[in-house]
């Protein structure tokens, strides 16, 4: 069966969550507005709300605006909202009444070469679905969309089609999405001369060509930059990117902490190209892109490309600092911009770019408590499934299981051989990302192979690096309303003078500072690995490590390995982990029997197993 299109998927999606997004035995309690009241019990005597089926204040978006006044909130319920909006009222506020931006979709699909019915063209800024002209705008868990396909359209040639124009100054976006092919977010300002800043947070904007563009001052922070596939057989298919900044504006776009992910082939995609328009023609692109993870699929060795020839990319506004991934490699200095130096680097914050504007301090919306989910595994050796070739072998994620309760299960994404490069720089992250679920949790664990600096393909520094690939774990569960938790590496079997000895560096300590700086639940499984270590002493721990005499049908010549577990050893091993989640009240519901001994036979190990686990 082939995909469904965007059209059709946005259909779907909004169909469901309009009838499960709240589940039954809550509708009651909560209706069909959630935690943001209902006009019978309005949050403020000018909130609106907005439901298609009558529930509500209105049944269309640009009708709850329409009577809002100056200030206002309005709440939209869960569906697909077919109609073209237009806000030019000050300081409006959108709040998906989920919380869950994909089941609140406000679509449509026009494109810049549609025919008014005078017989002219639409253009691209009248395409968009949302316009957003007045200053103050916030939006929170909202879809912007533009489903207008190039396929059902052949031979048109003005096929922008923007989701969302976003004009006024203060606009702030947290967790929302924008979707659209070309153009499909346009961060602009109301005139060349009258810069607008903009700030987004935790937002997925996806789109081929340009789907970010215009002369807005903007901020894109943790936000997911998707590249989607194109069915052209030319490269590059396109780019996340075109800022047109005014040369008056000191700031155009800052991508910090975000993600470049890519449904398309490896370096099919570059990074940006400049946008001039003969409406502004000295405009001064401006993007600085800082601390990102640039997916594969990236091109690397030429990531810059031009639109017009009389304005290459070098000669504009173009910095880079401190990014990582495969599309962030420097192959030849000469085809990417500058790498900013810290000091230079500190002018390029989110702080310099919004002035006196502080959306950043909002707080994000609490996760639901699901009373059913999924535990995802992100990790190494130590946490990994394996397959009964290698039995008794196995990792602690794959004995978790034994201490589940029925309403829980497990997602192992755990890689022998994996550090927290590898591991996303392979697609094991993303892979991850596609299974996450509001309210689901995903366990962190990283070091061992970090710590292997030798391998440029692993190895990590603590403090730097190490924390960036982790805070990208962080970020994408935040982005998906799934809870990270940092977990520090397992000890290994290493003694002196009797006594258990420390081996993983430096990297368990800058995992602690982390997650005290991101404010995440830490599992300290190293140190309570250690402990347990010591309390079995030297020969004690053999029997949980892959010690083994020869003879056994897997391990004929026998084997000594002091950094994986056999099966009683990895039933202790997630014994701590489920202790110390219980004990900081996590995975709430996920553990029982934490007291008794699991037989190893209850340990499942599947006939094979995939490597990397994508």
């Amino acid at each position: 069966m082939p995909p469904l299109s965007r059209r059709l998927l946005l259909a779907a999606g909004a169909a469901t969550a309009a009838a499960t997004a709240i589940p039954v035995a809550a509708q009651a309690h909560r209706g069909a507005f959630g935690r943001y009241g209902s006009p019978d019990d309005r949050l403020t005597d000018d909130t609106r709300y907005v439901h298609a089926g009558g529930r509500g204040d209105h049944t269309t978006v640009q009708a709850a605006v329409d009577a809002a006044a100056p200030g206002s909130t309005v709440v939209i319920a869960a569906g697909a909202y077919r109609e073209l909006v237009q806000v030019a009222k000050a300081d409006l506020t959108f709040i998906g009444a989920t919380d869950d931006p994909g089941d609140v979709v406000i679509v449509y699909d026009l494109a810049a070469g549609t025919l008014n019915p005078d017989g002219t063209t639409v253009g691209t800024a009248a395409s968009a679905t949302v316009k957003l002209d007045a200053p103050g705008f916030t939006a929170h868990a909202v879809t912007f969309a533009n489903d207008w396909l190039r396929t059902d359209h052949p031979g048109m040639s003005g096929t922008q089609a923007v989701a969302c124009r976003v004009r006024g100054d203060r606009s702030a976006f947290y967790r929302c999405r924008f979707l659209g092919h070309q153009d499909t977010l346009y961060a602009d300002s109301p005139a060349v001369a009258t810069a607008a800043r903009q700030y987004y947070r935790h937002c997925h904007i996806e789109g081929d060509v340009d789907f970010i563009f215009g002369r807005g001052t903007a901020v894109f922070d943790r936000c997911e930059i998707h590249c989607v596939e194109r069915d052209v057989t030319f490269t590059p298919k396109g780019m996340p990117w075109a800022p047109s900044t005014s040369r008056e504006f000191e700031h155009g776009y800052l991508a910090t902490g975000c993600r470049v992910t890519s449904a398309a082939g490896d370096a099919q995609y570059k990074l940006s190209r400049p946008w001039v328009p003969s409406s502004n023609p000295t405009a001064w692109p401006s993007l600085t892109i800082r601390d990102s993870w640039l997916g594969p699929g990236i091109d690397a060795a030429a990531p810059y490309t031009v639109m017009s020839s009389g304005h290459p990319w070098q000669d504009q506004r173009y910095a880079e600092y401190a990014n990582i991934g495969p599309g962030a490699a420097v192959v030849d200095p000469a085809t990417r911009p500058r790498q900013l130096s810290e000091d230079e680097a500190a002018e390029h914050t989110t702080e310099g770019y919004l002035g006196d504007w502080t959306p950043q301090d909002e707080p994000d919306a609490p996760a639901p408590k699901a009373h059913d989910f999924t535990i995802h595994i992100a990790g190494d050796s130590t946490a990994s499934t394996y397959a009964a070739w290698r039995s008794p072998r196995a990792g602690w994620g794959q004995a978790l299981d034994v201490f589940l309760t029925g309403r829980v299960t497990v997602d192992n994404r755990a890689w022998s051989g994996a550090s927290s490069k590898s591991h996303t720089d392979k697609g094991v992250l993303d892979a991850i990302a596609a299974n996450l679920e509001p309210g689901d949790w995903l366990l962190i664990s990283f070091g061992h192979n970090d710590a292997k600096i030798e391998d440029p393909n692993r190895g990590t520094d603590p403090y730097t690096t190490y924390q960036q690939y982790l805070r990208g774990y962080i970020d994408t569960a935040r982005l998906h309303r799934a809870n990270p938790v940092l977990v520090t590496s397992v000890e290994r079997r290493r003694f002196k003078d009797g006594k258990p000895v420390e081996t993983l560096g430096e990297y368990p300590e800058a995992m602690r500072a982390l997650a005290a700086e991101e404010d995440v639940p830490l599992i300290d499984l190293q140190a309570a690995s250690l402990a347990l270590w010591g309390q079995l002493g030297e020969e004690g721990t053999k029997d949980h490590f892959l010690w083994i005499d020869p003879g056994h049908e897997h391990y004929p010549d026998g084997v000594q390995d002091n950094t994986h577990f056999q099966a009683t050893g990895a039933i202790e091993v997630a014994r701590l982990v489920a202790r110390a989640a219980t004990r900081q009240h996590l995975l709430k519901g996920a553990f029982e029997g934490l007291h008794r001994n699991p037989d190893p036979s209850e340990i499942t190990w599947p006939e094979a197993i995939s490597e990397p686990p994508l």
